[in-house]
């Protein structure tokens, strides 16, 4: 799991962690900074995308 913050500029994903092992230290892990178009952009081409064989 991660926290998204979105900003009109940026998208952030911060706080990893993992709900089943909590032991485990994220605190190194990220946060991950994405431009805000290019990542619209990416969602946006997900979405639109098709899985073959799909009908």
């Amino acid at each position: 799991m991660a926290q998204i913050t979105v900003t009109p500029d940026r998208v952030t994903w911060s706080s990893f962690e993992q709900p089943h092992r909590k032991t485990r230290d994220y605190t190194a892990f990220g946060p991950f900074r994405f431009d805000r178009r290019q990542y619209d952009d990416a969602l946006r081409a997900l979405n639109t995308a098709t899985v073959p064989g799909d009908t």
